[in-house]
């Protein structure tokens, strides 16, 4: 998805956000709110988040905007006024249909992932139980192309990040951007295997990248985009939700952590939140808090 929708869509919120030389309808200043769900499994809160949001943390005169795995749907304070069990239920669709279809290209990285994990870990720990026709070279090499692939499957980036943020800019009232990451993780060879991989020297080093090093690589220019955060001025807020439906079989490691390291730094440099919880609901109370 371009990202230049959003910057369209609050737009097009602004102009519907009071008509000229009319008076606000409240003294409470409006919020420009853009919720970003980066789900793959609807099954992990994502329609009690929506509900509690437009329940809880939408106010007369606030304008939203819902960023899905694939699209935006904008919601200006005309819009925010209908019937909530309707904006709820469309949105709850709208999600739902996104993150399946995102889902898929994404489930099919991880089962090639865990068929060279497995293939990866007869090599070095035969048990008679996988059949594979390559050698471990190959298989390494593949694993880390799928690596590759699963990475350049998020959303996330320097430029949409700045495309985003720069949506925000002069609008009244208050500026929040809220997070809500699905915690990642990939399949790898069973123990047995690292403990023997460990003892070959000639892959012993990629196997401990690969499979026991936490990548803490910055995903983008951490300090540059606080400091473009703290200009626009917009608060971001970061809920890292571990799934509690984790598809992938066999021994299971993270890979979000340079997510996480980012978007943490990032919500305290800009005076936000940060919450890891099973339940994305758990995390938008916790901003609520803080927003009273």
């Amino acid at each position: 998805m371009t990202r230049h929708i959003v910057l369209v869509l609050l737009v097009a919120l602004a102009a519907t956000a009071a008509p000229a030389g009319t008076a606000p309808a409240t003294a409470v200043a409006p919020r420009n709110l853009i919720v970003f769900f980066e789900f793959l499994d609807n099954a992990n809160g994502v329609e009690e988040a929506v509900e509690f949001v437009f329940e809880r943390m939408i106010r007369p005169g606030d304008q939203l905007i819902i960023q899905s795995p694939t699209r935006s749907y904008g919601y200006s304070p005309a819009s925010l006024s209908q019937p909530k069990a309707k904006l709820i239920a469309l949105t709850g669709k709208r999600l739902r249909h996104d993150i399946a279809r995102a889902a898929i290209g994404y489930k099919q990285v991880l089962r090639d992932l865990e068929t060279a994990a497995a293939e990866i870990a007869e090599h070095a720990y035969p048990t008679g139980t996988v059949d594979t026709n390559k050698d471990m070279n190959e298989l390494f090499i593949f694993y880390r192309q799928e690596l590759g692939n699963l990475n350049q499957l998020r959303k996330v980036n320097a430029a949409s990040l700045r495309e985003l943020v720069g949506a925000f800019r002069g609008h009244e009232g208050e500026n929040h951007l809220i997070m809500l990451f699905e915690r990642e993780f990939r399949p790898i060879p069973r123990r047995e295997a690292l403990n023997v991989l460990a003892e070959m020297p000639v892959f012993a080093v990629q196997a401990n990248e690969l499979f026991a090093t936490v990548n803490l690589n910055e995903v983008f220019d951490v300090a540059a985009m606080a400091e473009h955060f703290i200009e626009v001025p917009l608060t971001q807020h970061f809920v890292y939700v571990t799934s509690k439906h984790i598809s992938a079989g066999g021994n299971l490691f993270e890979n979000s952590g340079d997510i996480y390291s980012a978007f943490s730094r990032l919500a305290q440099a800009s005076g936000g939140v940060t919450v890891t919880t099973a339940e994305p609901e758990e995390g938008l109370k916790a901003i609520l808090k803080t927003w009273e």
